[in-house]
């Protein structure tokens, strides 16, 4: 990695939208560094000073967005109740990262089925997020009740996940609202 002087944070910058915009366009298996280098106006040398492969350009741009995420959801432990209505609230300001994100999400799941390690990024995201959350876990009576918990609100959390994507990002959203009661009905059995 190169210094981090105010012309290399900028190049590095162009590097990652460059890469979004094309995995966007053409997909990400269809996008070569070389053609991410060409788009960003750069050599692909000087792309590999910055990044190895594109599944570092993907998951360096999901640990840039991870503190959005992670505050999304720490928004769960500061609401004052869990009903289904206050969960609905909840989801629509996850539904507005996910139409601000929606080109880095398409990627990341592209990104998913082609390379492990991208999938083992999100995955460990998904769960550093859910371990630092208070509110869901605070009645249990032990490790494995503790446990079981987070499993749950990590299988909730990969569930909104694949419905946002199919709703936000592939524009499948015709029983949209349906589709979020549904989902804040889900949630709320989490804190019960």
């Amino acid at each position: 990695m190169t210094d981090r002087t105010p012309k290399s944070v900028a190049t590095r910058q162009r590097f990652v939208d460059e890469a979004l915009r094309l995995f966007r366009e053409r997909g990400y298996e269809h996008t070569s560094m070389t053609g991410i280098a060409t788009a960003a106006g750069s050599s692909r040398a000087n792309l590999y000073l910055y990044f190895g492969a594109k599944s570092q350009i993907i998951m360096a741009r999901m640990r840039e967005i991870e503190t959005e995420v992670a505050e999304l959801y720490a928004e769960l432990d500061r609401m004052p109740e869990h009903t289904p209505a206050a969960l609905r609230d909840w989801l629509g300001s996850a539904r507005e990262m996910w139409m601000r994100y929606a080109t880095e999400f398409e990627a990341i799941n592209q990104a998913m089925t082609a390379d492990p390690e991208v999938l083992d990024e999100w995955l460990g995201l998904i769960r550093r997020i859910s371990s630092t959350r208070i509110r869901p876990y605070r009645d249990c009576r032990n490790a494995d009740d503790r446990a079981d918990r987070e499993v749950h609100m990590v299988t909730l959390m990969m569930s909104l996940e694949r419905n946002f994507y199919f709703l936000y990002v592939r524009g499948h959203a015709e029983r949209e609202e349906r589709v979020l009661a549904s989902l804040a009905r889900q949630w709320a059995v989490l804190f019960d």
